[in-house]
C-alpha cells in the first residue's frame, strides 16, 4: 500500500508540474505572438527582435526548469521507494 501512495504522490506532482510548465509555455507563445504583431505595426526592428529573444528565453528556461523538476522528482521517487523497501 505504501508503494501506491509514493507513486500516487509522484504522479500528482508530475501533473502539477506539467500544468505549471504549460502555463509558462502559454505565456511564452503569447509573447511570441505579440512580437509578430509588433513587427506588423511597424515597430523598430530592434524592439521586435528583443521581444522575440525574450519569448525564446522564457520558453527555453521553462523547458530547462521542467527538466530539472522531473529529474529531481524521479530521484525523490527512487529514494522513497528504496526507503520504503528497506523499512519492510
Amino acid at each position: 500500500m505504501m508503494a501506491l501512495q509514493i507513486v500516487g504522490r509522484f504522479l500528482l506532482q508530475m501533473v502539477i508540474g506539467a500544468l505549471l510548465f504549460a502555463a509558462v509555455a502559454l505565456v511564452s507563445v503569447a509573447l511570441w505572438a505579440f512580437t509578430g504583431w509588433l513587427g506588423n505595426q511597424g515597430v523598430p526592428y530592434h524592439i521586435s527582435f528583443v521581444t522575440g529573444l525574450m519569448a525564446q528565453l522564457v520558453f527555453y528556461l521553462d523547458v530547462l526548469c521542467f527538466g530539472v523538476f522531473v529529474i529531481g522528482e524521479a530521484i525523490g521517487l527512487i529514494r522513497d521507494m528504496i526507503t520504503s523497501w528497506r523499512d519492510r
